[in-house]
Formats: C-alpha cells, sequence, structure tokens
C-alpha cells in the first residue's frame, strides 16, 4: 500500500503551559514513490530540522533506499537523477564507498521518492514551499 506519509512537525512554544497546545508549525512534507515513501520523508526531516539545512537543500539532497528486496535482489538504491534544468542528483562517492564497505550492493535509480514540503520560520513567520525537482519541481497535476 502506498501513502503519501503528511507528516507535520511543531516547535513549543516557549510561554505555554498548556499540555494539549502543539506548539507553532514549522514543517510540513510529504513525499510520494511507493516503498520509497518513509526513507525520503525520514531523509528530508533529518536534513531540515536535525541537521539544519535549508528547505530547497533537504529537499534536493541524494537518498539511499533499502527495502531489503528490489526486484527479488537484495540491493540498496542511490539517487541517480539528471535533473532537466539544473544538476545531477547523485550520493557522494564517499557515502557509496562506506555502505559498499558495510557490504551493500549499490543500484542507481532516477528517483528515491518525491517530495513536498512548507516550512515556516519560527522567528520571522517566512514561510517556504518547495516541490521537489524530481518530478519536475511543481506540485504533480500541474
Amino acid at each position: 500500500l502506498s501513502s503519501i506519509s503528511p507528516t507535520f512537525v511543531f516547535r513549543p512554544q516557549k510561554d505555554s503551559t498548556d499540555d494539549h497546545h502543539l506548539g507553532r508549525l514549522v514543517l510540513s512534507f510529504g513525499a510520494s514513490g511507493g516503498p520509497k515513501i518513509p526513507t525520503a520523508t525520514l531523509q528530508v526531516f533529518v536534513h531540515h530540522i536535525l541537521e539544519g539545512m535549508p528547505l530547497w537543500e533537504s529537499i534536493i539532497a541524494p537518498r539511499v533506499h533499502d527495502q531489503l528486496l528490489f526486484k527479488g535482489h537484495s540491493v540498496t538504491l542511490f539517487d541517480h537523477a539528471q535533473l532537466i534544468q539544473g544538476p545531477t542528483i547523485e550520493l557522494s562517492n564517499r557515502t557509496k564507498d562506506a555502505l559498499r564497505s558495510r557490504n551493500h550492493q549499490l543500484a542507481p535509480v532516477p528517483n528515491t521518492g518525491t517530495s513536498q514540503a512548507v516550512s515556516v520560520d519560527p522567528e520571522t513567520g517566512l514561510i517556504t514551499a518547495v516541490s521537489d525537482p524530481r518530478k519536475g519541481g511543481k506540485a504533480f497535476g500541474y
């Protein structure tokens, strides 16, 4: 089954004493791509929220996906996508070498999930929306 994995990230407000108050919304995002959805979603979260990457960089960053069996083979997939307008998205050689040293069999694929995201800067209120360039950089269907 597939799901877009809609995800909302809230940052607690310092002045809130209400246990049921979610805080301020700082990120709303999800992905498409069947079994690649959870890993795409997690990697955007890690890059943007935990590592502090700007939203665009978090979305365009190369991804890794391992679902144990892919088309009957034990393989770890990684991004290798030449964008229509822009750079090639590909995992670094250093990361590929690190995975190989751990006995991962690697296979390049043009798409390891496609993410859409909207962030709200907690200090300025600036809203940023990013549509993954792996599907042309616009909301699908438009």
